[in-house]
């Protein structure tokens, strides 16, 4: 291994050769600690003057080995220092002298106890880690890599896929885009699931993008972002306010990169779905008609009202009329509605659907052959009524009159929940 000697003077040193001892001698020293591109390994001794070791923003820190007198920090996968000595250093979080500032000064024991270890009397201590420097403290950080799915792009934070996120108001979180892979994929956090891809908008308070150490609005941010562009710094800074409650992060140029991931903040619980399914029987009438029977209220073709976060069990007797929900009042397989929903499309058997919180306001039943038979779903966040909102969603005024024998008299009933009897429209007499 070779030895770079320092002067006696009082130097300031950036350790970048590999394979090298950097001797220091008399004099205040200052050594400002940067990760390298390739494998690279420094020893530091120096037990004369008041020296220093800087971490200057944004340096990374994955795992830490402390002995009684010595520590060795491996600032990412490539570049390890070994410093001897490290009790008579201190320790300059987030400080530069080559721009002249100063960080949060540490003792070595002050240092090693930020990863709650504690120089120990013989051996050694180690902790894994993956902290970021960010205003003078060190930061959880997030490293954001993209790879293919079966279902196209998608993010990873620190190679786990879209993982859901715990984090704690007050404390500031960084996520860092600068792998080649992410180079196409700025992120950004939103309030709404899958953000402005689903009519959402990115959050504005708490969050800083950056790009080469300077502060950028969002617009700047995803401007520097393209396919052929390998970026340098690109890191976004998020602090959680004790408003927030869940959140979502995606990409701005790409839908669905996240997947379902949320972001949760001080341990908030979501509300917990509904357990209980509502039975609802479905029945063909002829080739004209769909029978719906729920709640002690009987129906054909009717408006449905469903409620998001509840499951809805439709047991579906048509044999040769597959019933369909569809985003669209159309006949044929096209236009599945298919979140939350198991066996769409069937004649026979069960069909089960948990209506996602992200459900459309309306969706629509059909029969995949015959057009007539079909009728609106609303879709609402809360649903104090009955399923079945009216006596028919697809009415035909050309249709022939009942017979009538003798005199008839046709009503309209307004009935409720708590009613066991499914009344008549007409009535002989």
């Amino acid at each position: 291994m070779a030895t770079i000697n320092l002067s006696s003077n009082n130097d300031v040193i950036i350790p970048t050769n590999d394979n090298t001892d950097y001797r220091g001698l008399a004099g205040d020293d200052t050594y400002i600690l940067i990760s390298q591109k390739s494998s690279t390994s420094v020893s530091i001794i120096d037990t004369e003057g008041n020296n220093v070791i800087q971490l200057p923003e944004w340096s990374k820190i994955k795992s830490i080995v402390a002995a009684k007198t010595a520590l060795k920090i491996t600032c990412d996968d490539m570049t390890v220092f070994t410093i001897n000595g490290a009790d008579k250093f201190s320790y300059d979080i987030g400080g530069n002298l080559t721009s002249n500032s100063l960080g949060n000064i540490k003792t070595f024991t002050e240092f090693v106890n930020i990863f709650n270890l504690t120089p120990p009397s013989s051996g050694t201590v180690n902790a894994s880690t993956n902290k970021i420097v960010f205003d003078d403290a060190f930061r959880t950080l997030y490293e954001v890599t993209v790879k293919k799915e079966d279902n196209g792009n998608k993010y990873y934070l620190n190679n786990e896929l879209s993982p859901d996120l715990a984090l704690s108001s007050g404390e500031k979180y960084v996520f860092d885009l600068n792998d080649a892979t992410a180079s196409n994929h700025p992120l950004s956090i939103s309030e709404t699931k899958n953000g402005t891809h689903n009519e959402g908008v990115s959050i504005s308070e708490g969050i800083n993008y950056f790009i080469k150490g300077y502060g950028k609005t969002e617009q700047e941010f995803f401007s520097s972002f393209s396919s052929d562009n390998s970026l340098e710094n690109a890191f976004v800074v998020f602090e959680p306010s004790s408003d927030d409650t869940v959140l979502y992060y995606y990409c701005l140029f790409h839908s669905g990169m996240a997947n379902d991931a949320k972001i949760l903040i001080d341990n908030y619980v979501e509300k917990i779905p509904e357990i209980v399914a509502t039975s609802i029987a479905v029945q063909s009438v002829g080739a004209s008609d769909y029978s719906f029977t729920t709640q002690g209220l009987q129906a054909n073709d009717p408006i449905l009202t469903l409620e998001r976060g509840k499951t809805y069990e439709f047991e579906v007797s048509a044999q040769g009329h597959p019933f369909w929900i569809k985003t669209d009042q159309i006949s044929g397989s096209s236009s599945q509605y298919n979140d939350g929903i198991t066996n769409n499309g069937l004649s026979n058997g069960k069909l089960i659907f948990t209506v996602p919180s992200d459900a459309p306001s309306t969706l629509y039943y059909i029969c995949q052959i015959h057009s007539n038979m079909t009728g609106v779903i609303n879709i609402v966040d809360n649903n104090n009524g009955t399923i079945i909102e009216t006596s028919s969603s697809n009415s035909d005024s050309s249709s022939a009159s009942p017979p009538s024998y003798g005199y008839s008299l046709d009503i309209e009933l307004a009935f409720s929940n708590d009613q066991d009897f499914i009344p008549t429209s007409g009535y002989d007499i």
